[in-house]
């Protein structure tokens, strides 16, 4: 669906596109999750690491990250893990292209900063890593197929 979307992404958008890639899992990266699970990472961002190291979705909306376990390890080194409430904590692991920030608690929820920030609010934005990663899914579903639409310009 995004290599179709890529494909004719210079005619439609009249820019070329940048960097929108799923990096499969490789040894390096399997031992920084090592090192993620040595940490306490949660269980589920450890074993999505087993099989994908990095989620690069530049053009789709405002862009879509998750995270190298690298990153995600210096991050956590630099700045701890941030306060998602007043009685949890979280390893960001993700982003979006407008700087906001996706983290994950011990429970296995996904929490999203409300600004630009690793000190700001974070609030709940799915259940599950999976139910995280379904919704990427669905954004890309649906940003494809918006760009598959003839736009009002195309029609004059």
């Amino acid at each position: 669906m995004l290599e179709q979307h890529l494909a004719r992404f210079e005619t439609v958008h009249g820019y070329p596109p940048g960097d929108n890639d799923v990096v499969a899992a490789d040894e390096q990266s399997r031992a920084a999750a090592a090192q993620l699970e040595d940490a306490a990472a949660p269980a589920a961002l450890v074993a999505f690491y087993s099989s994908v190291a990095e989620l690069r979705l530049s053009d789709i909306d405002h862009g879509y990250f998750i995270h190298s376990p690298d990153l995600v390890l210096d991050h956590l080194s630099e700045y701890g893990p941030v306060r998602l409430t007043d009685h949890r904590t979280g390893i960001v692991f993700g982003s979006d292209g407008g700087g906001i920030l996706f983290a994950l608690d011990q429970t296995g929820q996904v929490h999203r900063s409300t600004t630009a920030s690793w000190s700001d609010d974070f609030e709940p934005e799915a259940p599950t890593l999976t139910q995280f990663l379904e919704q990427l899914y669905r954004a890309v579903a649906l940003f494809t197929d918006a760009a598959k639409r003839p736009s009002a310009t195309e029609h004059s």
